[in-house]
């Protein structure tokens, strides 16, 4: 993807020593590997490497995405919740939640890069989206409401 948009990308991974051999063909592929405790050893280091992200990217497993369950991460909240837009490998989102103005899910490398592309012709835009989501769908109130009135306890 970095070679492909000509942008930066960055993966928090912990490497073993062994497993060296891994970081060079990320590397050459524009990738640059965080280490994850420098980024998110606490809440605050983790809260502070979001908000200073332009964006989430996030690759999901097979599985998620041959179920089309809607599934995306928690970290995928926490990204719109910080007005940051994330751009997710679609799951089936569409049927559960607004995408294409601060939550954008691409199929192909091709769909991915035009949505990072996208995200950085109206980066404004998508960033207030990306808290409009985050305040609709997973504001604790309304979350907390639902979960309460499904299990009976109001």
């Amino acid at each position: 993807m970095p070679k492909l948009t000509g942008q930066k990308f960055a993966v928090a991974l912990d490497i073993d020593k062994s497993e060296t051999r891994d970081l060079g063909p990320l590397n050459d592929c524009g990738w640059t590997v965080l280490e994850p405790r420098h980024v998110a050893g606490d809440p605050w280091r983790y809260r502070e490497f979001i908000q200073a992200s332009k964006a989430e990217f996030m690759v999901a497993k097979s599985i998620v995405v041959e179920t089309n369950s809607g599934w995306f991460s928690d970290r995928t909240m926490c990204y719109l919740a910080s007005g940051r837009p994330a751009l997710v490998q679609d799951t089936g989102l569409a049927r559960l939640y607004p995408i294409g103005e601060g939550l954008l899910t691409f199929r192909t490398p091709d769909e991915a890069a035009a949505g990072v592309e996208e995200i950085c012709a109206n980066y404004d835009r998508h960033c207030r989206a990306a808290r409009e989501i985050a305040e609709a769908y997973f504001d604790s109130d309304k979350v907390l409401a639902r979960l309460l009135d499904m299990l009976g306890v109001a």
